[in-house]
């Protein structure tokens, strides 16, 4: 594991995540049992925010950056827990949206802050990709999209900071702190800790327009494919998919500007890793200036027809909230 490559890895075959339906089952079933609805389109229409994004360039990641900078792109890969990390970035998504937004929790009221955590684990990407990974139920890696989902909307997470009551110390991800929980479940302790912080709702995410507007209306997707991509970015940090990786990631940002459409022929959607500052090239958004996270590449919106997607709501439901959203022009 110390010389895991993940590139390497990925590249050559490795099967970092894999369809399974009756996990997929489990999981609407889960979301039905807690009130509330696996179809994303229902979702969109029941909070009115079907067609939020339609002609805009829409980011999240700003709202991470702002809360916890240097929090992105986290710390590659050490192993084949690319699912983990996919759905600890979603989560991240979600609570630094809600943090920016400043809206009471619906359950408890309370108006939710940054957890105190060291700079360390801030740069080691906030949320441990192991407190959710460490649900698999199984000794080796690989898992399902929808398996983890469900484990972070009955289990919770974790955050990179020491946890003496429990015996462990989460600060840095490291190929000892992978290795918890697997076969053998979480403590009881674990659960009553991690369960804190669960993801109140989830749902599955269909189709480009769907994409577009969860994004638009504040939330972070992340997703599970088989598609593999250039590490190269173009001038506008758009990468072409190449290859195959069986592998998870997130979605933080969609370009549906006229002015992307017009050059690339359909909108963008924008693709975060987790294997660090992996690739090269340029990172400015097209016709504006910002420049998207280390890690992370635009790439087709057409990729998305090829994606099992998942959405997390990190409160009881799903209000629009104050995000990055910048209008046909993409001036700032």
């Amino acid at each position: 594991m110390a010389d895991f490559d993940p590139l390497q890895a990925y590249s050559s075959g490795f099967i970092g995540c894999a369809a399974n339906p009756r996990a997929d089952e489990e999981f609407a079933d889960s979301i039905i049992r807690h009130g509330g609805d696996p179809d994303g389109g229902s979702v969109a229409h029941q909070w009115e925010f079907a067609g939020a994004g339609k002609g805009k360039l829409s980011l999240l990641f700003p709202a991470i950056d702002a809360v916890f900078p240097g929090a992105l792109p986290g710390p590659p890969q050490l192993w084949g827990d690319c699912v983990g990390a996919a759905a600890a970035n979603a989560y991240l998504g979600s609570l630094a949206q809600e943090i920016v937004d400043a809206r009471p929790d619906e359950v408890t009221g309370v108006v939710e802050g940054p957890p105190d955590i060291p700079e360390l684990g801030v740069r080691q990407g906030v949320v441990a990709r192991e407190s959710i990974f460490a649900w698999r139920g199984k000794s080796s890696d690989g898992w399902f999209c929808s398996a983890a989902a469900k484990a972070v909307t009955e289990k919770g997470v974790l955050v990179r900071k020491p946890y003496p009551e429990l015996g462990i110390d989460l600060t840095k991800y490291t190929n000892e702190t992978i290795r918890l929980g697997g076969a053998r479940p979480p403590s009881d302790k674990w659960l009553e800790e991690s369960s804190k912080y669960v993801a109140r709702t989830a749902t599955f995410v269909t189709g480009r327009e769907q994409v577009r507007d969860f994004i638009a209306a504040g939330y972070a997707i992340f997703q599970c494919s088989a598609l593999g991509f250039e590490r190269t970015r173009n001038e506008d940090g758009v990468s072409r998919q190449t290859t195959v990786w069986h592998h998870a990631q997130l979605w933080s940002g969609f370009d549906d500007r006229e002015i992307t459409i017009k050059k690339y022929g359909q909108p963008l959607v924008l693709w975060t890793n987790s294997w660090g500052s992996w690739n090269s090239g340029s990172r400015r958004i097209l016709g504006t200036a910002i420049d998207i996270p280390p890690g992370s590449y635009w790439a087709l919106a057409s990729t998305i027809d090829k994606c099992q997607c998942i959405a997390l709501s990190s409160v009881a439901g799903w209000p629009r909230r104050k995000h990055t959203t910048f209008g046909a022009t993409g001036n700032v």
